[in-house]
């Protein structure tokens, strides 16, 4: 036993500068809290508050917390995240002031800039398309009404779940599963319309947000990082960091 320790104090030893920080940093593991929220389904679930939210976070004991708004709009003001995100990221925005990073995207074309005040209803290409959507349903074929029943159908199992949910059920892998398949139905429902336009930049965000999330946690080794984020992006989000090759931990939510 005692030659086994002396080889390994040996290699260690012989460690490069780099090579002795990778192997510290491993020693002490990046824990990672993923919590998913619902935004304003919070008001009506009795078992899954805005309280629950905080006091999961407030409990991890986290070094950084990471919400859902663009790290350029952290300084913008109360009145303009109000009117841009949830409840619950600007107020954790608020209390974890001196250690929060932003981690949201909302398309390139607002990269660097303030959201307009009318972007969401006049403006936004996505959202013109999901209201022209809703009002002319995809049905020109079979299949469209297939897949638009199958569509509505996941919806209502998506909002099932979320209901009655709590921290620990919403994030045991059920409606990752779920959501996985609804936008994989919304892809295949609007391939080769105007409509694929809103698929792809949900895609786009679920990617910008798990690099930007990464990218953050490049500089954050060994320190405990609580990340909230919408639900539709939990299962995404998990497995991201899941394939990262440096030393991390996710925590499970409780």
């Amino acid at each position: 036993m005692l030659q086994r320790r002396a080889v390994v104090f040996g290699i260690l030893g012989a460690l490069t500068p780099m090579s002795r920080a990778v192997a510290s940093a491993c020693i002490e593991p990046t824990q990672i809290l993923i919590v998913p929220v619902m935004h304003k389904l919070h008001q009506g679930n009795a078992l899954y508050g805005y309280s629950d939210i905080y006091r999961l976070v407030a409990e991890f004991r986290p070094d950084q917390v990471g919400v859902e708004i663009r790290q350029e709009d952290l300084d913008r003001g109360d009145d303009y995240l109000a009117r841009n995100y949830p409840a619950e990221m600007v107020h954790l925005a608020k209390i974890y002031e001196s250690r929060v990073f932003g981690f949201d995207w909302l398309g390139d074309d607002l990269a660097g800039k303030a959201v307009p005040d009318d972007w969401w209803k006049k403006h936004s290409r996505v959202k013109q398309l999901e209201r022209s959507m809703d009002a002319a349903p995809q049905d020109r074929t079979p299949n469209d009404r297939r897949l638009s029943a199958q569509l509505a159908s996941l919806s209502e199992r998506q909002e099932q779940i979320a209901v009655t949910a709590t921290a620990t059920t919403l994030a045991d892998g059920r409606y990752d599963a779920v959501t996985a398949e609804y936008y994989a139905t919304l892809k295949h429902l609007t391939d080769g319309t105007q409509y694929s336009v809103i698929s792809q930049f949900y895609a786009a965000r679920d990617k910008h947000l798990n690099d930007n999330v990464i990218h953050c946690l490049h500089g954050m080794k060994g320190c405990r990082v609580a990340i909230v984020t919408g639900m539709d992006h939990h299962g995404p989000m998990m497995k991201a960091i899941e394939h990262r090759r440096d030393c991390v931990r996710l925590r499970p939510v409780f």
